[in-house]
């Protein structure tokens, strides 16, 4: 019996598993349930490549997306850092770039969807943010941009969705998209939307942020979920140049005990 793979809720079944391949296969479970081997969808691109290189045959039911060719209306001259940036994360096509705010994250992730050309899932923390970003999407693609969020339900090859939509879609359109991006990746980590990324079968992943560090230190399950990080430029090695000078003042404020 052929091994085969099968996206289900945010996992791959697996199903004609042999006991001989368990040995070459991390992060594969038994589900009693269903009687199956199981993995999180987010396993996909590990699973594959080690089936691929053990030269495991297997077909391939997961996987609803398939290469894209994203025609850009202009071009784009991409600033230094941003050229740097590009040529590091598309080393691996996945992992955590920070840039400042204001130094064109929303470019270079314009950049790197021409260049990576699968359909592509933007995620966003508001649903301004997901207006803006559908507004620079539209300058740069001829292809329709789609929405996820604020009342809209309408998913494209590239689609731009809240972090709370795209948690609640990503159990039955998982396995549609072979890039994700994570603006304001910090957030990623949190209880419910590390699910968003869990639970998609996407290969390829950047992550966006002018801040990776959290109080709760959990900047390492953002690296987990969407690879590490890949370039890193900090606000003063960008003022007066790309961005505006800047001086850092500390106020201090007496609190009133007990006060509001």
């Amino acid at each position: 019996m052929t091994l085969s793979l099968h996206f289900d809720k945010g996992t791959i079944q697996l199903h004609g598993m042999a006991d001989r391949y368990m040995q070459h296969l991390e992060g594969i479970s038994w589900d009693e349930r269903t009687n199956s081997y199981r993995t999180p969808a987010a396993n996909y691109r590990k699973l594959v490549t080690v089936l691929c290189e053990k030269n495991i045959s297997f077909q391939d039911h997961a996987r609803k997306f398939s290469a894209e060719t994203f025609v850009l209306k202009k071009n784009i001259k991409p600033r230094s850092f941003q050229s740097e940036a590009a040529e590091a994360w598309l080393s691996e096509k996945h992992g955590v770039v920070t840039l400042p705010t204001g130094a064109g994250k929303t470019i270079l992730a314009v950049m790197l969807i021409a260049e990576t050309g699968r359909p592509t899932l933007i995620h966003v923390p508001t649903i301004d943010l997901m207006r803006q970003w559908k507004e620079v999407l539209s300058e740069y693609f001829e292809t329709p941009i789609g929405l996820l969020g604020g009342g809209i339900n309408d998913t494209q090859t590239i689609t731009v969705a809240t972090y709370d939509s795209a948690l609640i879609h990503v159990t039955h359109q998982g396995n549609l998209f072979g890039l994700l991006v994570f603006d304001e990746c910090h957030h990623l980590p949190g209880e419910q939307y590390q699910f968003t990324a869990l639970g998609s079968i996407a290969p390829f992943r950047l992550g966006l942020t002018a801040t990776p560090e959290r109080a709760d230190g959990k900047e390492q399950v953002l690296y987990e979920l969407c690879g590490p990080l890949c370039y890193e430029v900090h606000i003063d090695e960008l003022s007066g140049s790309t961005l505006a000078p800047y001086v850092v003042e500390t106020i201090e404020v007496d609190m009133r005990p007990g006060g509001a």
